[in-house]
């Protein structure tokens, strides 16, 4: 619990959206709260001390590794929820396609 309240009630909106974009694709719930298939769950991981946490966006996970200090996971969380964009490469890798005029279609079986 205690873990729960530094994550979440120390944030600005703009890392709570941030958070929100890192845990699960999306920069914001639905309206209607019923369309939420997933509780949001922080797990514990065995990486490495003082690393930076992961998500499983069709889980609504967040994973975090131990931490020696608070200070250090909301250092690492902020870091994390800010510079990681590995979820937009399905949208980069679409555009390069379309660039490269190599993007398949449902009828192609490729996508």
């Amino acid at each position: 619990r205690r873990v729960r309240e530094a994550v979440v009630s120390t944030q600005s909106t703009g890392d709570r959206v941030a958070l929100m974009r890192f845990v699960s694709g999306r920069s914001r719930l639905p309206n209607d709260i019923a369309d939420v298939s997933q509780r949001f769950q922080i797990m514990k991981t065995d990486k490495s001390k003082d690393g930076l946490p992961t998500s499983q966006t069709c889980f609504f996970q967040l994973r975090l590794p131990d931490y020696t200090s608070e200070v250090i996971m909301e250092e690492r969380l902020r870091y994390a929820i800010h510079n990681c964009r590995s979820i937009d490469a399905d949208n980069y890798m679409l555009a390069r396609n379309v660039e490269n005029n190599t993007a398949g279609s449902f009828e192609d079986g490729i996508i």
